[in-house]
């Protein structure tokens, strides 16, 4: 039985991911980032630990770590799926510089702040691995349509944390890897618009975020294994 951290875990992805983890009969702390966490369900709920955590807030990230080190030895997996997706529909002379800010503190890090947080825990760890959702919309080769800049610079931002990880952390055998999940029918996801079934994506990130061996650290990777590039 492997332990697995998910954050964001109120909603959307974050949800689903903590349904199907539990399902696989692994153990699962479900960090929200607020308790009441409107999207995951009561059996998650009663199998799980669930313990809030707002990655953007350093004493949030503390106290919920605390908490999980005295119910958990160990944590295998970190997932990090906390994020914020700021719908700017202004040109880039007009943005609001406060609303990038955040998405900052939120999508880039915050993953670094748990994962500093936790890292005693993942390093008593089996499996030694953090996956850390992000966006074909942080590639720089893949922007074809501008746009979204506070989205774009913090996932882009978030690839590179991850590959700071991965050259830090590899030393001591972490994996750590970016996973683009693809447009993913949720609330944040642009809701039916979106062609990819919330379970099936979910599925595919823990599959990837479970299997992707050392030379696929450091790396952005998409549905199927695809390898993104930067």
């Amino acid at each position: 039985m492997s332990t697995v951290v998910v954050t964001g875990a109120g909603r959307g992805i974050g949800a689903e991911l903590c349904r199907q983890v539990v399902a696989a009969g692994d153990r699962l702390v479900a960090c929200p980032r607020t308790a009441d966490a409107p999207e995951l369900d009561p059996e998650t709920r009663r199998r799980a630990l669930v313990i809030p955590m707002d990655v953007a807030d350093e004493p949030s990230v503390v106290q919920a770590a605390a908490a999980i080190e005295a119910e958990a030895n160990e944590v295998d997996l970190l997932i990090h799926n906390a994020g914020v997706y700021p719908r700017e529909s202004v040109p880039f002379d007009r943005l609001d510089p406060d609303g990038i800010v955040r998405a900052f503190r939120i999508n880039a890090l915050g993953a670094l702040r748990v994962t500093a947080a936790l890292l005693p825990l993942l390093r008593r760890g089996k499996e030694k691995r953090v996956a850390a959702l992000t966006s074909r919309m942080g590639s720089i080769d893949d922007n074809r349509s501008g746009g979204s800049y506070a989205y774009r610079m913090s996932k882009a931002a978030l690839n590179m944390a991850v590959r700071n990880l991965a050259h830090e952390l590899g030393r001591e055998g972490f994996i750590v890897v970016a996973i683009h999940p693809g447009w993913v029918r949720t609330r944040m996801g642009g809701g039916d618009r979106a062609p990819l079934a919330l379970d099936h994506a979910a599925a595919e990130v823990l599959r990837l975020a479970r299997t992707a061996d050392p030379s696929l650290s450091g790396a952005m990777l998409g549905p199927g294994g695809e390898r993104i590039p930067w």
